[in-house]
């Protein structure tokens, strides 16, 4: 594509957008390496297993070593992959721009996490409806925050530098790792 200047004097511009499966290969491997590096710290330091098991808690939410929530990551290219066609059609926004990592972020927190359209724990609406303490919906913001927030830097990042291999074969490894663990723990158990 050529743009001209008022003087007439023409800039060649490359202004080529990633393609559908460059975003969802990438979105895919970000998100669920993300996803269970935070998950499992988060459940360390928020100390899930003891949480999970409280009175009030527990006829609502699945044990930690329920094989459905440790078989959790296996599901992630799924949720990946939705989130990759809503990050293609906003490509424009989110890649090539030195701020996409931001816009991609509060988007993510603020539809995924504050203002869902259904009642979960952390949302507002999750907050209206759910008969917890306030404290208990915004004790796990730590770790969806990070989680969005390293997200959407990486995907970010990688899909506006694509030939990053150090970056790539880090993440892969870390997808690889990602969804073996589960399946050796569920095989274990």
């Amino acid at each position: 594509m050529n743009i001209y200047t008022t003087s007439g004097k023409k800039i060649e511009m490359n202004n080529t957008q990633p393609s559908f499966w460059s975003i969802l290969y990438r979105t895919i491997i970000s998100h669920t390496v993300t996803y269970f590096a935070i998950g499992v710290i988060g459940s360390i330091l928020l100390d899930y297993s003891t949480r999970m098991v409280r009175p009030d808690v527990a006829p609502i939410i699945r044990d930690i070593s329920d094989s459905i929530l440790m078989a959790g990551p296996l599901f992630q290219p799924i949720r990946a992959a939705l989130l990759a066609i809503v990050f293609y059609l906003l490509r424009d926004v989110l890649f090539s721009n030195r701020k996409g990592w931001l816009k991609m972020w509060c988007m993510l927190v603020v539809v995924g996490i504050l203002t869902p359209f259904s009642a979960s724990w952390g949302g507002i609406e999750g907050m209206i409806f759910f008969n917890f303490p306030l404290w208990d919906h915004i004790v796990g913001w730590p770790e969806v925050f990070t989680q969005t927030l390293l997200l959407s830097i990486i995907l970010t990042y990688w899909v506006d530098h694509p030939k990053s291999k150090r970056l790539g074969a880090i993440l892969l490894v870390g997808f690889v790792l990602t969804i073996l663990l589960p399946i050796i723990a569920l095989l274990a158990s």
